[in-house]
């Protein structure tokens, strides 16, 4: 699958934000409840519940409902997508680490 520009842009927007890195750095460890990550950002509740709207409407994150709690967690395959796709559209590949390059 390869993602449009406009596409990409969405999720691009989603992680242009320093405590919106700073939830999906904790997310990628880890699903969360929004109570678990206000206890390990220097954010309120309010702005926590704010950024993982953006992260949810991005589909970088995905919530379910765990009896009165929310719990979220990242969408490892739609970020994986997401960064495959921007190497592609720059023409830029990581080289892979364990690999020899051929001379």
């Amino acid at each position: 699958m390869v993602m449009g520009k406009a596409e990409m842009s969405k999720y691009f927007k989603a992680f242009s934000d320093l405590s919106r890195l700073t939830i999906l750095e904790l997310l990628a460890r880890k699903d969360l409840a929004v109570n678990e990550i206000t206890s390990q950002v220097d954010l309120t509740q309010s702005a926590v519940s704010r950024h993982l709207g953006i992260l949810r409407a991005a589909d970088v994150v995905t919530a379910r409902r765990d009896g009165q709690s929310v719990i979220y967690s990242i969408n490892k395959e739609k970020v994986s997508i997401c960064c495959s796709d921007l190497c592609d559209c720059l023409a830029v590949r990581p080289k892979l680490q364990g690999k020899k390059e051929k001379k």
